[in-house]
């Protein structure tokens, strides 16, 4: 059903009681985070939060913002978004504070920020520079730093050059003692993907790994010409490859250590970016206005959006719908069909930054009170216990004795006698567990919620969402059909 949003001016701003009302509202029917959509103008000014799908509905105003370029990361647990602005410099939004302040004046490049409140950043002289709540910190490496890769055991890793080669140095800070290190050919024009527990580098025609816990190289991918773009799903398991003048995306498996297929776009690509649930990938098609949408659970392309491509706009939301400026307007459309469900006027001339979070839930007055413990917990399973007074058993019940409960029916055939060999659908495979939690949430076919199980692959834990294994192929691909979601199929258990 097509909705049609009208400008978002003064009166849709409201009060910040009526912001609390809203979020009140959201949160009785919320289950998990809440989808949300930062909105700030492009040239500067009040930082906004509308709800989402609902992009007309404000759950939170007030904080001023300079002009911004792009976001680095979101804290879930401080409520703060860290941006570089237009300006270059690093800017942080509190939104518990409701203020928003600079970082740093000094000129800093290669920013870049793990968890939304540390930030990174590289000064002319090559030294790394870091600003955190707990305080600043320095460290000047053997040669000029070129990148940092922040890591989420608070580590450091530190992408230097030095004749004819590359070196990547892991700290700790605050300590300055170089913990690893490991040499690599020169990295080519910095192009590089982080994701889990792995550091991608291109070198010249060359995909390399580094394993950022052991510091130890992965086996090395070849192709026929320069590598320039690279993008990777969230777990890593795999990375899509652009080279300098190719008019395909290549997917490098992680575990085969190869090139596993590819995706022809008919033009060469200029700019990729992954969706945060590893759903689709954006590709810009170099020389005109146009994104390519590609469903990574089929490797296909879904089809192609007439759109310009900025630092925030096209993006992939949470319930896989995929926003884009169309002129003056910002239009959302539906991930399978690229069909327009909402349109929102004026939406252009704001920055637009898609994010998750209970933050803006009103707190529960019972929080306030000291806690009432009714009684002990009662095992649902267990048997019944009869909580009124004790009496005689000799004495006669002048009470009718309760009907026998209904046995429970059994469960559905397909579920206890499914075989563990079979065809299973796979949804996404993800690093953090209330991810995959809150996708496996959304998905539901018949009576069958989709699940999470887990893996562990070098080290990391995977967390796939999954429905099956199912008997044969034909009914895994109805499943998957009938989600509605970007789906793959695997032979064998989950």
């Amino acid at each position: 059903m097509a909705l049609v949003l009208a400008a978002c001016g003064p009166a849709d701003r409201g009060s910040a009681h009526s912001a609390r009302e809203t979020a009140s509202a959201m949160s009785a029917v919320a289950r998990g985070p809440d989808n949300l959509v930062l909105r700030i103008p492009r040239t500067g000014g009040e930082v906004r939060v509308f709800a989402y799908p609902r992009l007309d509905t404000i759950v939170w105003n007030g904080a001023e913002a300079p002009a911004p370029a792009r976001v680095l990361a979101f804290d879930e647990e401080e409520g703060v978004i860290s941006i570089v602005d237009a300006r270059g410099q690093a800017a942080r939004i509190d939104f518990r504070q409701g203020a928003g302040s600079t970082v740093t004046k000094s000129k800093l490049t290669g920013l870049t920020s793990n968890d939304g409140s540390t930030i990174y950043g590289i000064t002319a002289d090559g030294v790394v520079e870091r600003y955190a709540r707990s305080g600043g910190w320095k460290w000047k490496p053997p040669v000029a730093a070129r990148a940092v890769f922040p890591q989420p055991d608070a580590s450091l890793l530190v992408l230097g050059e030095r004749a004819g080669s590359s070196v990547v140095w892991k700290v700790r800070p605050p300590s300055t003692r170089v913990v690893d290190s490991v040499v690599l050919p020169r990295v080519d024009r910095a192009l590089r993907t982080q994701v889990g527990d792995l550091l991608y580098l291109a070198t010249e025609r060359e995909l390399t790994g580094v394993r950022t816990r052991s510091m130890q190289r992965t086996a090395s991918v070849a192709f026929d010409e320069p590598v320039e773009l690279l993008s990777a799903t969230p777990s890593g398991d795999r990375v899509f490859v652009v080279t300098s003048t190719g008019k395909s995306v290549q997917i490098v498996d992680r575990y085969r250590e190869a090139v596993s297929g590819s995706i022809e776009l008919g033009r060469h690509p200029s700019d990729l970016r992954m969706d945060p649930l590893g759903r689709y990938l954006l590709a810009r098609l170099d020389g005109v206005d146009s994104t390519v949408v590609i469903a990574l659970g089929t490797n296909r392309v879904v089809g192609t959006l007439a759109t310009g491509w900025r630092a925030d706009l096209p993006f992939v939301a949470p319930d896989g719908g995929i926003a884009f400026a169309d002129g003056k307007d910002v239009i959302v459309t539906d991930g399978t069909t690229l069909r327009p469900t909402a349109r929102v006027s004026g939406g252009a001339a704001d920055f637009w930054y898609p994010f998750r979070w209970t933050g803006f839930r009103p707190r529960a007055e019972g929080l306030d009170q000291p806690v009432d413990f009714a009684g002990p917990p009662v095992d649902s399973m267990g048997a019944p216990t009869d909580s009124a007074a004790p009496r005689d058993s000799a004495a006669p019940s002048k009470e009718p004795s309760p009907p026998p409960a209904q046995p429970v029916p059994p469960p559905r055939d397909s579920a206890v006698r499914r075989p563990a060999a079979g065809y299973t659908v796979s949804f996404a495979a993800l690093l953090v567990a209330d991810k995959a939690r809150d996708l496996a949430a959304s998905i539901r076919v018949g009576s069958e919620n989709a699940r999470v199980v887990t893996a562990v692959r070098d080290g990391s834990t995977i967390y796939r969402v999954v429905l099956g294994p199912y008997t044969t192929r034909e009914e895994a691909e109805r499943i998957g059909r009938e989600s509605k979601q970007s789906y793959w199929i695997y032979e064998g258990g989950p």
